[in-house]
């Protein structure tokens, strides 16, 4: 997931961006760095299911399976626990402190994500929002 290269700051996290585009002066792929290489590994490990990756069956946040049952709090509230715990347990350079689940305020098939976290090393928070909807 990670490679982590010592500078004289401290480690930098990067991983490669799955667009799969190139920097048009080396020609090689691009690669996001530190806060955007933990947001990007937050937010695919959540819109990951369960049992969706061969061998690595309990990764994944599970939200999509949830997005079907009636939401109230205890649906939020199994929404968040996910959250937590799949970046507790499968992303070690970030430090979750808070998760919102809301109902989208602009289409009832939809929730808004929030998740501020703290990338480990560093002072301030980062926070990575998206929305996921119901299709069928």
């Amino acid at each position: 997931m990670a490679v982590g290269t010592v500078k004289s700051k401290g480690v930098v996290f990067a991983d490669l961006d799955l667009k799969f585009t190139k920097n048009p002066i080396t020609n090689r792929l691009t690669v996001l760095k530190d806060e955007e290489a933990v947001k990007r590994s937050i937010r695919n490990l959540i819109l990951t299911n369960r049992y969706e990756r061969p061998y690595k069956p309990l990764i994944g946040g599970n939200i999509t399976d949830l997005l079907f049952e009636n939401f109230d709090s205890i649906t939020s509230q199994d929404m968040k626990r996910n959250i937590i715990e799949v970046i507790e347990n499968y992303e070690p350079r970030a430090e979750v402190l808070d998760v919102v689940v809301d109902v989208s305020n602009n289409n009832m098939n939809a929730l808004n994500i929030s998740i501020v976290f703290r990338v480990i090393n560093r002072a301030d928070p980062t926070t990575v929002s998206f929305q996921v909807e119901r299709i069928r």
